[in-house]
């Protein structure tokens, strides 16, 4: 495995970090062949009907389910379980792993595997909660949250606490944070597109630009930060 193709990726329910992940993936060329039928939800058009798809780690999702106290497995054992989500293990593509609770140890992913690559996600702990309740909250159907986050007093909670988690590795690592937007993503990897292309409904969803919208402009936020740690 070429550790440094690997992206450990993180984020609070609701910070759109689901959308960033896809629009990354598009950016490095990530291996996506854990897109399948079963690994899907689709948001209702006013959302711009993007994609909660592939692999989730952590506890309660398909992989990972130790994910969440990831400081105390071996990295053997990390490196076997990534390795089942993708059967064909394909080392000229990126991989982005992605579990909400990586937040909670990003210290021993830096020290652990310090080729690999991380990203962070995040949005106001209030946006989180109200964008992620919007959509179905502790009900979503994919990925899973009830066994993990409980119910949704305990996510409002949990969200709060991984939101300033993200801060402070944001500080603590001096990341490189910016806010997502097709100019970011234009000038850190060269992502281009039409309106008409699949891509721009998620780079639209983390601006607040709603196609339905009846003046799409008219829920703007730009208010999801992306931070990049060894990129």
């Amino acid at each position: 495995m070429d550790e440094s193709k690997l992206i450990f990726f993180t984020g609070a329910p609701g910070s759109k970090w689901s959308a960033i992940s896809y629009i990354l993936s598009d950016c490095v060329q990530a291996d996506i062949s854990d897109r399948t039928p079963e690994r899907c939800m689709i948001h209702k058009d006013v959302y711009n009907g993007v994609r909660h798809t592939g692999l989730y780690f952590g506890p309660g999702q398909e992989l990972g389910e130790q994910f969440h106290k990831i400081n105390e497995l071996t990295k053997e054992d990390v490196i076997a379980e990534i390795q089942k989500g993708w059967p064909v293990w394909d080392d000229e593509k990126y991989h982005i792993i992605r579990c909400h609770q990586f937040i909670y140890n990003i210290d021993w992913i830096i020290e652990n595997f310090p080729d690999s690559k991380i990203c962070v996600v995040a949005r106001r702990p209030e946006s989180s909660i109200n964008g992620w309740m919007s959509v179905g909250g502790i009900d979503i159907p994919y990925p899973h949250y009830q066994p993990y986050y409980k119910d949704n007093d305990t996510a409002h909670k949990l969200i709060r606490e991984e939101t300033q988690l993200a801060h402070e590795v944001f500080f603590d690592y001096e990341m490189d944070i910016h806010v997502a937007s097709k100019g970011h993503f234009k000038r850190k990897f060269g992502l281009d597109f039409e309106e008409d292309d699949v891509i721009a409904k998620y780079v639209r969803s983390v601006e607040g630009f709603m196609y339905k919208q009846d003046i799409p402009k008219s829920k703007l936020k730009h208010d999801v930060l992306v931070g990049y740690y060894g990129f």
